[in-house]
């Protein structure tokens, strides 16, 4: 049986779907704004500093599996779950950006009904999450393993995360690529978030007390490696020399420090029940939203696209809007009416 639910974590999963709602709303306007306007820069910012919400989905899910899980459970009943709350979702989400792609954009059957497509997540460019998500589900009892056998300490915790994290770039970089190139779609790519996610997940309540401590220390640092990785972005599009290395110690540092941050502020947030109330339901919500938020986003783009540069500005923040309050009652809808398509990630 699982344990009652921890609305911090609802809160740190509403905070990140809406980032991954400002990732794709300004991924538009990254590309195809002039890279000396201020326009630009502003969304090119705000797209980069957003990019912590896949790595605070995986770190949440974790949290929850080990906080749920981490003490054994009946696996058969766990993977039966597992099943219908995600996999099933997915294949009929799948059929549906299967079909819109065929009907709206003309897409031929043949280049739809791919193994890529069906079974790695690239009938849409958000499906890859699920496939990525599966894989934490699939292998949690080897993770379980692997956790027992690091967790002497918070130090050995932080070595751990360290070192696994460089290992899995390395072994990506020098030895999986030569074979598949998208490191976004292997769970091995967010290994630092998910053993940190456990950690969290099974020290949640002792470590309620620090959360004021820290929340200062954590902000400051990911405000640092946050400026790092804004930076490097900005000169990797502007096409300039960049050392791959350092992206990456900059991004896997601002991504768990911020999920880090992001946690502790939820704690604070529940406080104002107006906005904890609207996050935490964002967070319940959130698989359906990001499942079904492309869909209406590239509907919107097809109907609501500006050629005006001055209009294009408020036409991003409109769209950012409309979407996600579009998504979000569609999310819940489906929810209500208990319609296959939404689930929960890391119950």
């Amino acid at each position: 049986m699982t344990k009652s639910r921890i609305d911090e974590i609802d809160i740190l999963k509403g905070i990140a779907i809406i980032a991954v709602l400002m990732i794709h709303t300004t991924s538009n306007a990254v590309v195809q704004l002039n890279k000396s306007s201020l326009s630009y820069i502003i969304f090119a910012v705000i797209n980069r500093l957003s990019q912590f919400a896949v790595p605070a989905f995986i770190f949440a899910s974790a949290m929850l599996l080990m906080y749920n899980y981490g003490d054994g459970c009946d696996w058969r009943l766990f993977y039966k779950k597992r099943l219908k709350n995600v996999l099933l979702p997915y294949a009929v989400w799948t059929i549906i950006y299967g079909a819109y792609l065929h009907i709206a954009h003309h897409v031929p059957l043949r280049s739809i009904l791919t193994i890529k497509n069906i079974l790695f997540g690239g009938m849409f460019y958000h499906l890859y999450f699920i496939v990525l998500i599966a894989q934490l589900y699939v292998l949690f009892p080897v993770l379980l393993y692997i956790y027992r056998l690091i967790n002497k300490n918070t130090q050995t915790i932080v070595l751990s995360i360290i070192i696994l994290q460089t290992m899995s770039v390395l072994l990506f970089k020098y030895v999986i690529s030569r074979y598949y190139q998208n490191s976004s779609l292997l769970f091995i790519t967010y290994i630092s978030f998910i053993i940190a996610g456990m950690y969290i997940g099974e020290n949640m309540h002792k470590l309620g007390e620090h959360y004021s401590k820290k929340l200062l220390n954590s902000f400051l640092v990911a405000v640092l490696f946050g400026y790092l990785f804004v930076d490097i972005s900005l000169r990797a599009f502007a096409n300039k020399h960049i050392d791959s290395n350092l992206y990456n110690i900059y991004y896997y540092a601002f991504a768990l420090l911020a999920s880090l941050f992001f946690l502790t502020l939820s704690t604070k947030i529940l406080n104002y029940h107006a906005l904890s109330g609207l996050l935490a339901n964002t967070g319940k919500l959130s698989f359906g939203i990001y499942l079904s938020h492309p869909l209406f986003l590239d509907v919107a783009n097809h109907f609501l696209n500006t050629g005006n540069q001055y209009l294009y500005d408020i036409y991003i923040i409109i769209t950012f809007i409309l979407i996600y309050a579009v998504s979000y009652l569609f999310a819940m809808i489906i929810k209500k009416q208990k319609i296959v398509g939404v689930a929960v990630v890391g119950k």
